[in-house]
C-alpha cells in the first residue's frame, strides 16, 4: 500500500495571479522506499517536497493537486493538523540543521521537547529515547553529547543532531533536504549510512534532495530529475541512471566527476536554468539541449510514460 501518493501538484506564487513555479508533479512512496528527487538549483526539488508538510515560505501556495498520506489529503489540512503530523509521521532533516537549534538549550534537551510534544509517555521514558536515538545516529558517547550546546558540535555532529530530531517519534516519512551537501565525503558516506541503517530499523519512506546524482544512487530506490519547475525524468534508479532518456539526466552523468580520469577537464551542461521572466513558448531545456530539434522551441512537452515506471518529458529523447 502507499504510503504517500502526489497527484498533479502544482505551486505558485501567493498572489491572485497564482503564477506557478512547480507543476504537474506525480510520484508514490511506500514504507522503506526512497525517492530521490535530483536537480540543479531553482528546478523545485525543495518547494515540491516542503509543500508536503505544508512548509512552503509565505509567498507561495499550493495551486492545485493532492498530497495524500495514508489516505488523508494534507494539502486540504488545516494548520493545527499539520501540526500534529510534522515531527511525529513526518521528520524533516535540514541542509544545515544546527542553524535551527535552540543556541541557548543543550541538545538533548531539544531533542526532548521534539518527544514530548508528541508523545504521552513518563519523564524517564523520553531520557531513554532520547539516548536511545543518539546511539542510533552513530554517537558512541551519547550522555555527553546530550549535555553539549550547538556550537559545540562539528559539522557531521550536528548533522547527526537533526536526523535524530528527525527520528525521535520513528515517523513513517522522512525528507532529508540535501543533507550532506555541505559534509566532506569522509562524512557524507557516514551519514548516508546511519539514514539507510535507520530506515531499515523503522521501515520508513524517504525522500531524499540532492544535485549529485552519486549520492542519489547510493541511497534511492526510485528517481525524479527535475528542471525548471517540471519532472523531466523519473523511473527506477539503475535503470535511469544507467539508460537515461532525457538529454538533462544524460547530461547530469556526465558531469559527474567519478566519469573522469584525473586531470580530465569534467563536462557541464552549457548554459544555465532559465529565469522565471524569461519567455520560453516550447521545452523549458531547449536553449541548453543538445538534442532539440524545431518542434521543440514551439511546443510544450507533456510527461509521457515509457514504461510502467519510467516517464519522460522530451520530443527526442536518447
Amino acid at each position: 500500500m502507499e504510503l504517500l501518493k502526489i497527484e498533479n501538484l502544482a505551486i505558485g506564487e501567493n498572489t491572485e495571479e497564482c503564477r506557478v513555479l512547480v507543476e504537474d508533479v506525480n510520484f508514490s512512496l511506500k514504507r522503506g522506499e526512497t525517492i530521490g528527487i535530483v536537480g540543479e538549483s531553482g528546478s523545485g526539488k525543495t518547494v515540491t517536497t516542503m509543500s508536503i508538510p505544508n512548509l512552503l515560505p509565505g509567498d507561495l501556495k499550493i495551486a492545485r493537486g493532492n498530497i495524500f498520506f495514508e489516505g488523508r489529503d494534507l494539502a486540504a489540512l488545516s494548520e493545527e493538523d499539520m501540526e500534529e503530523i510534522r515531527g511525529k509521521d513526518i521528520g524533516i532533516i535540514f541542509q544545515n540543521p544546527i542553524s535551527s537549534l535552540n543556541p541557548l538549550m543543550k541538545v538533548g534537551k531539544q531533542i526532548a521537547e521534539v518527544i514530548r510534544r508528541h508523545r504521552k509517555i513518563e519523564e524517564a521514558e523520553i531520557q531513554k529515547l532520547v539516548i536511545e536515538v543518539l546511539a542510533d545516529v552513530g554517537f558512541i558517547n551519547p550522555e555527553e553529547i546530550c549535555m553539549r550546546y550547538p556550537h559545540e558540535l562539528s559539522g557531521g555532529q550536528g548533522q547527526r543532531i537533526g536526523i535524530a530530531m528527525a527520528i525521535a517519534n520513528s515517523p513513517k516519512l522522512i525528507i532529508a533536504d540535501e543533507c550532506t551537501t555541505a559534509l566532506d565525503v569522509t562524512i557524507q558516506v557516514q551519514i548516508l549510512s546511519i539514514l539507510k541503517k535507520i530506515q531499515r530499523k523503522y521501515d520508513t519512506a524517504m525522500i531524499f534532495i540532492s544535485h549529485d546524482l552519486g549520492v542519489i544512487r547510493a541511497v534511492s530506490d526510485k528517481v525524479l530529475v527535475m528542471y525548471y519547475g517540471q519532472v523531466v525524468e523519473g523511473g527506477y534508479t539503475e535503470k535511469i541512471l544507467e539508460n537515461p532518456s532525457h538529454p538533462y539526466t544524460k547530461g547530469l552523468i556526465n558531469s559527474l566527476p567519478e566519469n573522469f580520469r584525473k586531470g580530465e577537464r569534467i563536462e557541464s551542461i552549457e548554459g544555465t536554468v532559465p529565469s522565471r521572466d524569461d519567455r520560453i513558448d516550447g521545452c523549458y531545456f531547449e536553449p541548453r539541449c543538445l538534442r532539440k530539434i524545431e518542434r521543440c522551441s514551439r511546443e510544450r512537452v507533456p510527461l509521457t510514460y515509457l514504461g510502467e515506471e519510467h516517464c519522460i518529458r522530451c520530443i527526442n529523447p536518447l
